[in-house]
């Protein structure tokens, strides 16, 4: 025997365990008589009636009360089935993504206390080129942007404001540095993407030229980061990035003289509503932790 229509099994579900035709319709958001209809429907496809009718009164009969209990036990065996189902997909790895840079000198440091607060979540990390495309599945991507990613929404992090520092030990080592125009003099660490970084904070603190400067290339921010923890020469800091290092003594900055790159670090994420909650409670701590 083929199974009922779902349908009609909603309209007899409501119906008896409210024990009205009337209220189960507006619960279920359709007419007293298309309740009626669909319970009528069911009746002829069992062969038995499951209400006595008197006249506008509608009452359950025994058959139809005992099948009300397997009908209640079917939808309650269906619902934990769909929750299940529901918390096995919110408990999938919440997949990071994103900018080297700032995953290794801004998130990690403060990964435990994310562990800390959800200890049964689990994080998955990929670091990549600041200028790599978009992956096709990903939780939340941190990159540096304008703010706009097509189907995307994003949250600001972080500006990309920079100012020259350096190691106590190059500056001890090196001719010395009071001021901006002695910066031609140094060693300057720069990336390949942001070979004219330099060039700009010097204009915008009339520095002069920098051409004769020496000039130490690499491929990647944290790499020229580390090479100017390790003497090397003088960097163009992120403000939100050194602080630690700065009050730790591990840095040191010759002059307070800041430039703002113009655009920031962005979390994005698709633009889909309700979001998973892996990726809620990520969102939220992290901008606990910028507001912090």
């Amino acid at each position: 025997m083929r199974l009922p229509p779902l349908n009609a099994i909603r309209a007899f579900e409501a119906a008896g365990r409210l024990e009205n035709f009337s209220k189960a319709a507006l619960e279920l958001n359709v007419t007293p008589g298309a309740v009626s209809r669909q319970i009528k429907k069911l009746e002829q496809h069992l062969g038995v009636s499951l209400f006595g009718r008197t006249g506008n009164d509608v009452q359950i009969t025994p058959t139809g009360r005992r099948y009300l209990g397997d009908v209640h036990d079917a939808f309650a065996r269906l619902e934990a089935s769909t929750r299940a189902i529901s918390a096995e997909r919110e408990a999938k790895p919440l997949h990071i993504w994103g900018s080297r840079f700032f995953i290794r000198l801004w998130l990690l440091p403060r990964l435990p206390d994310f562990h800390l607060r959800f200890p049964d979540q689990e994080v998955q990390i990929t670091t990549v080129r600041p200028d790599a495309p978009l992956p096709d599945e990903f939780d939340a991507a941190i990159m540096t942007g304008n703010g706009h990613w097509s189907g995307m929404r994003a949250d600001l992090l972080l500006h990309r404001i920079v100012m020259p520092v350096c190691s106590p030990a190059y500056l001890r080592s090196a001719p010395p540095l009071t001021q901006p125009a002695d910066l031609a003099h140094h060693t300057l660490l720069e990336t390949s993407a942001g070979a004219n970084d330099w060039d700009h904070w010097s204009a915008s603190t009339s520095a002069g030229s920098l051409a004769d400067a020496r000039r130490i290339t690499f491929t990647s921010a944290d790499l020229t980061y580390s090479a100017a923890l390790d003497g090397l020469g003088v960097v163009l800091g992120r403000r939100g990035f050194i602080e630690s290092d700065l009050q730790k003594g591990n840095l040191v900055s010759p002059f307070w003289r800041t430039f703002d790159l113009g655009d920031a670090f962005y979390l994005i994420y698709r633009d889909r509503d309700p979001l998973p909650s892996r990726l809620r409670v990520f969102r939220e701590w992290i901008g606990g932790q910028l507001a912090g």
